[in-house]
């Protein structure tokens, strides 16, 4: 025994040197709220602060105002892609009107695409400090999770909200957070005929390892289903059917594959076996006092049912409601029957039920067992199911609906429509002549599914949900999923008796995250072909130059020779895929080096243009008030005397200008006609050739503008170049104010 002890000791401590934490998302409100998207009324106050000064709040003016929606956002990612184990930790104050008013702690793992509720915050008056520490494990793996604070009140009472202080996102290197189990719940009861299938998501970083449901019937002994794996994170237990009237209490258990297991248990959860019936809307907007007490005059409450064939009435269900200002008495239940549309004899003696809503569930259903009740067996007919509370008062919720729908109160004056929906609804065996729904479907052509009613009693009318906002009234339709998931999809069958539904579960996993490619040509402009699979619908390029286009096949031109990491992120209504490949670029425009030469006839020039980087255009100005876009144009001047000659090229680079001084002197004119170069090109020497009595000096400049060589001449000159570097050169002949250039090339 005292070994175990020791060896127990030694793995809690082991564990815990290896659980460290590490935030990785921090923020007090100090700085503002420069990491939040705010909506509504959010905002920092000094009102209340856990340290030192600040605290988030969704109405810092005070109490926040009825019917109204807003949201705290985090616009910075938080990357738990190394984490095991997360948790979102925060000091709060908590302010919100019991039962009606709440603030939604969401999670997102893909940067705010898509939200989970992970925590739900409800309660009045609780202004001291506490820290609340909710496990976000599920989202571990993913680099780019957000959290969001969603808040929602309804009408007619407000308080002063929820304020937040010390809010971090932390990671850990051991998974010790039980899985995730998000289950909703049948509302106020909800069963079917035959047996019932109930369905949660359940996601742990390390796997689930298993799934359990647990069930008893009328409080008898707990068996329990095993779950099935659908798709996704979606796991299906399936409950043995129970007759009409069974009230079946339930909760999920699911384990992880952590070395360590972590077990996750729900809350009991209640449906009651049998074919329900409703016809209300289930909001709800407010409450109202029945009684003999009652303030507005109601003594009394029904709801009337329809019933078109023969079948037992099992259970009745009534929601009330309280809060610490709205206790109940005892209701004493009735059922009428229908005389001239309102509620007329008890068809059973009226007995008294004590309503079940309590402070924690304020809404929850109040049952009334009636399989005890020869009355209700075999009924056919109208029946008003109802309460009235001599001596006292119960509440109701309600929906405010504007119009008349079943609903009735009773004054001193007698029974009344009721202008909305109380939430009262009864629980019946099968229905003689009801259809009993039933369908199957095709995924041959998925995520196109084709499905076939199979529902016996001739229904006359469908309704298709198919869990994914759209619905359908044809007999079998054809329903386009559009992305992966494991969807509910159900068939409600009516014929002239009545209606059933039944449920299955479709699971959609045929599309794909894209796979980005893409193929380029062209230099310096490019074009990108688009190679990615899997149905990309956007697309984003980032050229690496500053640049980006969300053309699915862009032309883009690089201005600067270089190598470029080009990246293509493809998406689909999956996901995105990022692909990137080198671009050499070695092709672009350079701004040219501009310059010309000249050879004059009498005062006939002709310009020629040798100027270097390959332009596209020209732009000649000849000093005289003329000009020309040649590249080589000729040009005769009016005088033979001097002109400042410009000349401007240009490419898509850039342009640049250089201008040179041309003169006419009138004592011995250049024969430009015999001045000869050859060869040319030449290798070695080249023979320089002009018709000139007089010595003039000759210079040769290489395309840098350096003087290469200088030397004087007549007549002619063999000029040696062996041992010049290949290229171009100008020879330049200068006479007086005179001078002639003429390009050679060495080879």
């Amino acid at each position: 025994m005292h070994t175990r002890n020791v060896l127990l000791l030694c793995m809690l401590v082991t564990l815990s040197a290896l659980q460290a934490q590490t935030p990785v998302f921090v923020d007090d409100f100090e700085s503002g709220t420069g990491n939040w998207s705010l909506t509504g009324l959010w905002n920092t106050t000094t009102a209340y602060a856990y340290s030192p000064n600040n605290s988030l709040t969704d109405s810092p003016g005070g109490d926040y105002p009825d019917m109204f929606s807003s949201s705290a956002t985090m616009i910075v990612d938080a990357d738990l892609s190394t984490a095991l184990d997360a948790d979102i930790q925060f000091q709060a104050i908590v302010d919100l009107e019991t039962a009606f008013d709440y603030v939604y702690i969401d999670a997102s793992d893909d940067g705010g695409d898509t939200w989970t509720n992970v925590y739900t915050m409800n309660g009045e008056d609780m202004f001291t400090w506490t820290l609340y520490t909710i496990p976000i494990g599920a989202f571990v793996g993913s680099p780019t999770v957000r959290v969001r604070f969603r808040f929602e009140s309804d009408a007619a009472y407000f308080v002063d909200g929820l304020y937040i202080d010390d809010f971090s996102i932390n990671k850990y290197n051991l998974d010790v957070s039980p899985p995730l189990i998000l289950h909703n719940p049948p509302y106020l009861y909800e069963g079917v005929l035959g047996e019932t299938t109930l369905n949660a998501e359940i996601v742990d970083a390390s796997g689930i390892s298993s799934t359990t449901l647990y069930y008893s019937a009328d409080g008898g002994p707990v068996s329990s289903v095993s779950g099935v794996f659908v798709g996704g994170d979606t796991y299906s237990f399936t409950v043995p059917e129970f007759a009409p009237g069974t009230w079946v209490t339930y909760y999920m258990e699911a384990i992880d594959d952590f070395g360590i297991p972590n077990t996750a248990t729900t809350a009991e959860f209640e449906y009651i076996a049998g074919n329900y019936i409703t016809y209300d809307d289930p909001l709800i907007s407010f409450v109202a006092d029945i009684g003999e007490l009652s303030l507005t005059g109601y003594t009394g409450a029904a709801v009337l049912f329809t019933i078109t064939g023969e079948t037992d009435i099992v259970t009745a269900i009534i929601q009330n409601y309280t809060d610490y200002m709205r206790p109940n008495n005892d209701i004493r239940f009735h059922i009428w029957s229908n005389v001239g549309g309102y509620p007329g004899v008890d068809l059973v003696t009226p007995f008294y039920v004590t309503p079940e809503p309590t402070l924690l569930e304020p809404n929850r259903g109040t049952r009334i067992d009636l399989r005890s009740f020869p009355e209700m067996e075999g009924y056919v007919g109208d029946v008003f199911i109802g309460y009235d509370v001599p001596g006292g008062l119960a509440w109701l919720s309600h929906a405010s609906t504007g119009i008349v729908n079943r609903s009735y109160v009773q004054t001193a004056f007698g029974w009344s429509e009721f202008f909305g929906d109380m939430h009262f609804r009864i629980v019946t065996s099968e229905i003689t002549g009801a259809p009993e729904a039933l369908y199957t479907y095709s995924a041959a052509g998925e995520p196109t599914i084709s499905f076939t009613d199979l529902s016996t009693n001739s229904p006359t009318a469908w309704f298709w949900d198919f869990d994914d906002g759209t619905t359908s009234t044809l007999e079998n339709p054809e329903h386009t999923f559009i992305t992966n998931g494991v969807y509910n999809v159900c068939l409600t069958a009516t014929n002239g008796v009545g209606s059933d539904t039944y449920c299955d579960l479709i699971n959609i996993d045929t599309y794909l995250l894209p796979e980005a490619a893409f193929s380029f040509t062209g230099d310096p402009e490019v074009t990108f072909t688009d190679l990615t699979a899997n149905g990309p619908t956007e697309w984003f390029w980032d050229f690496a130059d500053g640049t980006t286009s969300t053309e699915q096949n862009p032309v883009h031109e690089f201005l600067v020779d270089g190598t470029y990491n080009v990246c293509l992120t493809a998406t689909n209504i999956i996901g995105d895929d990022t692909y990137c490949e080198l671009v050499e670029i070695d092709n672009t425009p350079v701004t040219p080096v501009v310059d010309f030469s000249w050879s004059i006839s009498g005062t006939l020039v002709s310009f020629t243009d040798v100027s270097t980087n390959v332009p596209t255009y020209w732009d000649w100005a000849f000093g005289d008030g003329n000009s020309s876009t040649e590249q080589n144009p000729d040009h005769f001047y009016a005088a033979p005397t001097a002109y400042t000659v410009c000349l401007t090229a240009g490419n898509d680079a850039g342009e640049a200008t250089t201008c040179r001084v041309l003169e006419f002197n009138g004592v011995e004119v250049f024969d430009i006609a015999s001045l000869t170069l050859a060869p040319n090109p030449a290798s070695s020497e080249i023979t320089i050739h002009i018709n000139i009595a007089d010595a003039v000096l000759a210079q040769v400049y290489d395309m840098q503008g350096r003087c290469v060589s200088t030397f004087a001449m007549q007549q002619d000159y063999i000029l040696p170049i062996s041992s010049w570097p290949a290229g171009n050169y100008i020879l330049r002949l200068q006479m007086d104010d005179q001078s002639v250039q003429m390009p050679f090339t060495k080879k």
